[in-house]
């Protein structure tokens, strides 16, 4: 992922979230925050409107096994990504 933003000339701001993990509570927050949430796991995304979702939802689409912020998560505007789903970044990008 990183190696994609160097190389598409994207500024962005790294956060090491296994060196701070960010809790189930403030992941949920952090999510509520924004207009779209998209989740990506395997081949599956998922799309939905964080804040009409319940905590358990963001918490299944956005926690990783720690029980805790997934990586990688991306924020562009007012949506929110967790994992990673080029098409979006593109989309993003465009």
């Amino acid at each position: 992922m990183r190696e994609f933003l160097a190389r598409n000339k994207v500024e962005f701001e790294f956060e090491d979230v296994r060196k701070a993990p960010v809790s189930r509570e403030d992941t949920v927050a952090l999510v509520r925050t924004f207009s779209k949430a998209y989740a990506k796991k395997g081949a599956k995304l998922v799309e939905f409107d964080p804040k009409k979702a319940t905590d358990d939802e963001i918490a299944k689409a956005f926690l990783g096994t720690s029980g805790t912020l997934r990586a990688p998560t991306l924020a562009c505007g007012g949506e929110i990504l967790g994992g990673w789903d080029e098409a979006i970044f593109r989309r993003w990008l465009a």
